[in-house]
């Protein structure tokens, strides 16, 4: 379709068929009759008249806000309520055990805002739907894309959100040499054959331009990852860019206390850290992340959705989620029916517990079904400063001897209480699932490990342990965080014990996630760490446990360093199989055509079946999440992913709380 034909019927909504950016038709969501007020139903949980939280019409009745009419758009997103029109009220509490997680709570939670949102239903990481966006129109060659806003949309101070704040985020954030550095969004989704050009036609009315075709553009708009694309008020933010304040940036700096502009622009443009930042999400911080260990978000009197009887959303009054020790708290405080709704409780070895005592503890379960493809994937890091582990980490007999010599049943029935299967670094989605690539070397042979580990060339000394290139017994240390899951400690002990029958030592090295993310994500300096695999229902998106496409592909960080920015000090060339994997995907990202694409894929997990990277163990186990009896309109089942940020794509606004 041309971009004339799109431009006579704009698309309402975007479908994206088997992974892939295809364009359709779609009904825009049900609306309100012409006056926009709720039905006169007695039984309505929302008296009638009432069109917006009691707090607020009590504000305008004082006149310290505008009404409803002027905060919203003449025409709003309606959000389709899950089971029924909700109440106005209460807290949303949460608890987590890590600041990651805590600060997690933007784009998971509160946060969820794209030009388009993946949808609720998500059909495996394929489908989006219109949000800020109405529409977009595309032309033939997937090189320019123009987005037509939602006309009325206002940030949380009652200022216009325009096109204008789009091109500021792209240009003054993304693209800035100085914040690119040290911006923690990421901008590789909003690439193709360089950064894009990017015009405000009107104030609503944005279009894209790209040197090469972007097929996975419109995916990655709804990503996590491209949060800031929409959340950059530039009304606010352009005091602290020296492009627009030369004059008192300086000042400014030195008041904050904070050690340059970029120092203070990232600290003012954190809606988790900066109250005065204007947001449009639905809630917005007022008692923020800091020295407190506890987060607490209100409702956004300008927030731009209503429910199908014209009832302004969030239904919930606020949002509060508490920085606890450890996990086992969390488990406790929400089989006390004290946390509304965590979407993750516990392991497999708590999941009977948590059921059998839903009715006393006042809550129910709901399922949660993760995206990626591996309970616990051990990646040796094949760009490790340790010259010699390099070498020997490098030796794809090595690997494979290694994988070999794991027991995955053992593990999978004492770990994972006999949920799973023996499974490798593989996509789990229909499309891209390869028998042969998900089940190759997990057969657990102590006999064809020691074949393998001696064709590597370790042969072992009179003790048993096996020697490394430089004359040493060669020991991995293993780098884990261990306040993600207890299953990794368990899983490793048992891995330390399977690896030292052929010969190699094993050293675990837990840590809490922050301090890994720094250690092995930042820094790459780690010898072996262990993830989940995550990308299993998303290849074309979470690609970097299938090649080096980022410094989070932990068993070659210094390549992925490389694919990202060749001049990045960290970088380092790969040899021709990651290599020839990277102009595989360029050319995924550079054609429209989605036949094209998957094969092209195919093509790229072949090359990952041969390379061997990574160590897989089994299939991940369904999650279980605990909603008290008081929280209403929660699905009972969702997925568990960073792709698709749980809970946001379910419409956390439309949730309510009954007392």
């Amino acid at each position: 379709m041309t971009t004339t034909h799109l431009t006579r019927r704009r698309l309402s909504a975007v479908a994206l068929t088997s992974g892939i950016a295809l364009l359709a038709a779609a009904c825009s969501p049900g609306s309100t009759d012409s006056s926009g007020l709720p039905d006169e139903d007695p039984d309505n949980a929302i008296a009638e008249g009432q069109h917006e939280a009691p707090q607020l019409a009590e504000m305008v009745d004082a006149g310290e806000l505008p009404p409803l009419e002027e905060r919203i758009p003449d025409e709003p997103l309606v959000v389709d309520v899950l089971d029924e029109i909700g109440v106005y009220g209460g807290s949303w509490r949460r608890e987590v055990s890590d600041v990651t997680e805590l600060e997690a709570t933007e784009r998971r939670h509160i946060g969820y805002e794209r030009l388009y949102n993946w949808t609720p239903e998500w059909e495996g990481g394929t489908e989006t739907t219109e949000n800020i966006a109405t529409g977009v129109d595309v032309n033939d060659e997937g090189t320019e894309f123009t987005f037509h806003l939602r006309e009325g949309i206002s940030w949380s101070d009652g200022e216009p959100f325009t096109a204008d704040d789009i091109v500021f985020a792209v240009e003054d954030f993304y693209f800035n040499e100085e914040l690119r550095g040290a911006a923690v969004s990421d901008p590789r989704h909003l690439e193709s054959g360089g950064p894009p050009e990017v015009e405000a036609v009107d104030d609503y009315t944005v279009t894209f331009r790209f040197d090469q075709p972007h097929g996975l553009f419109l995916q990655g708009i709804a990503e996590w990852a491209t949060q800031d694309l929409t959340a950059l008020p530039r009304h606010y933010l352009e005091q602290f860019h020296p492009d627009y304040n030369e004059e008192n940036l300086d000042e400014l700096v030195q008041e904050s206390g904070l050690g340059s502009w970029i120092d203070l622009f990232q600290d003012r443009a954190d809606p988790m850290r900066n109250p005065d930042l204007p947001v449009i999400y639905a809630w917005q911080v007022v008692e923020p992340l800091g020295d407190n260990t506890r987060v607490t978000f209100e409702r956004n009197p300008y927030y731009w959705k209503v429910d199908p009887e014209g009832n302004q959303l969030p239904y919930i009054d606020e949002h509060i989620v508490q920085l606890v020790e450890d996990q086992e708290l969390i488990k406790l405080d929400a089989m006390n029916g004290e946390l509304e709704f965590q979407h993750v409780v516990g392991g497999p070895a708590d999941r009977a517990l948590i059921m059998d005592n839903a009715e006393q503890g006042g809550y129910r379960t709901i399922t949660t079904n993760p995206d990626h493809m591996n309970t616990m994937a051990i990646h040796l890091n094949q760009t490790t400063p340790d010259e010699t582990k390099r070498e020997i980490f490098r030796n794809k007999d090595f690997r494979i001897g290694l994988s070999h010599a794991i027991d995955r049943e053992e593990i999978i029935e004492l770990v994972h209480f006999g949920q799973g299967e023996p499974y490798q670094m593989s996509p789990s989605t229909e499309l891209f699932y390869d028998e042969e690539l998900a089940t190759q070397y997990t057969e657990y042979d102590v006999d064809l490990a020691n074949q393998y580990l001696d064709d590597a060339g370790y042969e072992a000394d009179e003790s048993g342990r096996r020697i490394g290139p430089d004359g040493e017994p060669i020991s991995i240390t293993i780098d884990y965080a261990s306040d993600v899951t207890d299953s990794w400690a368990d899983a490793l002990e048992l891995v330390q014990g399977y690896w030292e029958e052929v010969g190699i030592g094993v050293e675990l090295n837990g840590m809490n996630r922050s301090l890994h993310t720094e250690l092995v994500r930042e820094n790459g300096e780690h010898e072996a760490t262990v993830w989940t695999g995550s990308g299993g229902l998303v290849p074309f998106m979470q690609t970097h446990w299938y090649f080096p496409s980022t410094a989070a592909a932990d068993f070659g960080s210094a390549w992925g360093d490389w694919y990202m920015n060749p001049d990045d000090p960290n970088a380092e060339e790969p040899p021709e199989g990651p290599r020839r994997q990277m102009e595989l995907y360029d050319q995924i990202k550079a054609t429209v055509d989605p036949d094209e694409q998957v094969e092209l894929m195919r093509e790229l997990l072949g090359i990952l079946k041969d390379e061997f990277y990574s160590i897989g163990i089994s299939t991940p186990p369904e999650g279980i999440g605990v909603v008290t009896n008081r929280m209403h309109n929660v699905p009972d089942q969702m997925y568990n992913s960073t792709s698709w940020p749980t809970p946001g794509p379910t419409n956390t606004v439309q949730y309510f709380i009954r007392e």
